[in-house]
């Protein structure tokens, strides 16, 4: 069903999106459904009829957790979609949890709560909430195994924002599942997540060099895993280290490819990495003859007189190919005068092209 409402949400069908949702029986994956079709409407006519459908299904739930859950669903749509009023749903919901008896029912409240605060980016309220959930969970008077089972589920709720933090903060959340794994016995899934942690650490404390020094030792996973935790410009440098050691490694399809999302990355976010570490990758590539690659880099670069170098041995490195055109071209593109005057006579002398 999701399918079908995600093909019509991407013709921009949302009529019928909205249609197809309605007949879902279960509440809550009506409410999902809703609230995916909620993050791509732009009109004011849909969305006040999406908020007012979503409300009913709160309406027609009969349990307190369950509508406090459907309330911080409402209150993350809302806000992801940059309106304000989420907030409002996050407070409705968390007097809701406030509300509960039970205790570990008040615990798993927490945690939802938590949870759409993270989806929200409010990181640092949903740390609060997660900590409280687990606080709640370990003071009960339930049965150990009840709690034992509710504290598996909430370390792995944890795990899942974790994941969907793109910010250094996930080392929390990573170290808080971590202990709560430890208390109920689970070591090695808390050993896994000690290390991810320490991962977010090292990108914090050495940038993208971290990246660098994971592909010496062969650690493509690890080096993969930080480049989310990093600055946006550290993240370019990242992606090159990255499809360069692809393209070495006989995977050149996807190290190109990679090249064009750094590329666009820069472009698009209007970001400027460090220009000597551009240079040097750029050159990298050159050494490989990875030609192309090495122009796309030089590209991104805005110091004129650092490109200027790498334009210069791209258009020789052409020139030597025997493709005089591309050489030429390449060159024009090169703004210190002197070093486009040398280079294009190296280009037109041939024999000495080598040498240059």
């Amino acid at each position: 069903m999701m399918e079908d409402i995600s093909d019509f949400v991407e013709r921009g069908d949302f009529g019928s999106a909205l249609e197809l949702a309605l007949r879902i029986k279960d509440p809550f994956s009506k409410l999902e459904a809703l609230s995916y079709i909620y993050l791509y409407v732009e009109e004011v006519k849909y969305m006040e009829a999406l908020l007012g459908r979503m409300l009913e299904v709160v309406d027609s739930l009969k349990e307190v957790l369950d509508k406090a859950r459907a309330l911080a669903l409402i209150g993350y749509t809302l806000l992801a979609s940059g309106d304000s009023k989420g907030e409002y749903f996050f407070k409705k919901a968390h007097q809701l949890v406030r509300s509960i008896d039970y205790s570990l029912w008040r615990a798993d409240g927490y945690a939802y709560l938590a949870y759409y605060m993270a989806l929200s980016g409010k990181h640092s309220d949903a740390f609060y909430y997660y900590n409280v959930a687990y606080e709640t969970a370990t003071r009960s008077s339930e049965p150990y195994s009840k709690v034992l089972s509710f504290l598996y589920t909430l370390a792995q709720r944890i795990v899942e924002s974790a994941d969907k933090v793109r910010s250094p903060e996930a080392r929390d959340f990573y170290e808080l599942a971590a202990g709560i794994y430890e208390d109920i016995r689970r070591n090695l899934s808390a050993q896994e997540l000690k290390k991810k942690a320490s991962l977010i650490e090292l990108a914090v404390e050495h940038g993208s060099k971290v990246v660098s020094d994971f592909l010496e030792k062969r650690d493509l996973e690890s080096a993969v895993f930080v480049i989310k935790y990093l600055p946006e410009e550290e993240k370019i440098l990242a992606l090159l280290e990255i499809a360069y050691w692809l393209v070495l490694h006989d995977k050149k399809g996807l190290g190109n490819s990679l090249v064009e999302e750094a590329f666009r990355m820069a472009a698009e976010r209007k970001l400027q990495p460090e220009d000597e570490s551009l240079r040097d990758i750029a050159f990298k590539f050159l050494k490989i003859g990875q030609l192309k690659e090495a122009l796309t880099i030089a590209a991104i670069m805005d110091d004129r007189e650092l490109a200027s170098q790498v334009f210069a041995k791209i258009a020789l490195a052409y020139a030597k190919r025997g493709d005089k055109l591309k050489a030429v071209t390449v060159a024009e593109a090169i703004s210190n005068e002197s070093v486009k005057k040398e280079v294009l006579k190296a280009i037109e002398g041939g024999n000495d092209v080598g040498h240059e």
